[in-house]
């Protein structure tokens, strides 16, 4: 493999760190649509919403999505589709480990305009890690079943894709991230993604 058939791969992660230092730098401290945003968000308060959003937040934790992750793995290579395991475990584990070396970079403190719902994690704020996991997955979960049945890929999107969606609105609503940490999960985990899947390409291991 040469090194000009790596290069759309290290261009895709370039324009994700570069992307990622972009969003940083135009909404630190906070810039004023985050606070518009949390403030909308914090009136529509209500104890069922309160619950609701408590739920959805867990799919986006590793806790829920490690053990679902290492089944799906399992059975990928159970079925010979070893490559798509490794698509599966690279997209998901890479898109964690960058979301959390990324708060350690930039240090964002948790939003505090109005009082959290549940537990304010202990790390930084930027970028929403649930965001990018819970993206990651789905997105590469949904490109793996498109290329080995369009059926179920078709359903997966239908069930997943809202789940993702609400447990990016949970880090909102719940008040621990600023509209901006969840904008640059979710670029970390596209473009993550979209990197990932070119270098398994040109390594020989067709993933897409």
């Amino acid at each position: 493999m040469t090194l000009s058939k790596l290069t759309t791969t290290l261009v895709l992660w370039l324009m994700m760190v570069v992307l990622l230092l972009i969003i940083e730098h135009f909404s630190s401290p906070p810039f004023l649509w985050d606070k518009i945003v949390l403030t909308h968000i914090s009136q529509l308060r209500s104890l069922w919403l309160d619950r609701l959003f408590l739920f959805f937040t867990h799919f986006g934790s590793l806790y829920f999505l490690m053990p679902v992750t290492a089944f799906i793995i399992w059975f990928l290579i159970r079925s010979g589709h070893s490559g798509d395991a490794w698509f599966l475990a690279l997209s998901l584990g890479g898109a964690s480990l960058i979301a959390h070396l990324a708060k350690y970079l930039f240090q964002r403190v948790r939003p505090d305009e109005f009082p959290f719902i549940g537990t304010m994690p202990l790390n930084a704020s930027f970028p929403s890690a649930h965001t990018a996991q819970v993206m990651a997955f789905v997105i590469t979960v949904y490109l793996i079943l498109r290329r080995l049945d369009i059926q179920r890929a078709f359903w997966f999107l239908v069930i997943a894709a809202p789940v993702a969606v609400m447990v990016a609105l949970s880090r909102l609503y719940l008040q621990v991230h600023y509209p901006s940490d969840v904008l640059a999960g979710l670029v970390l985990a596209l473009l993550w993604i979209m990197g990932v899947a070119h270098l398994l390409n040109t390594i020989g291991i067709r993933v897409t």
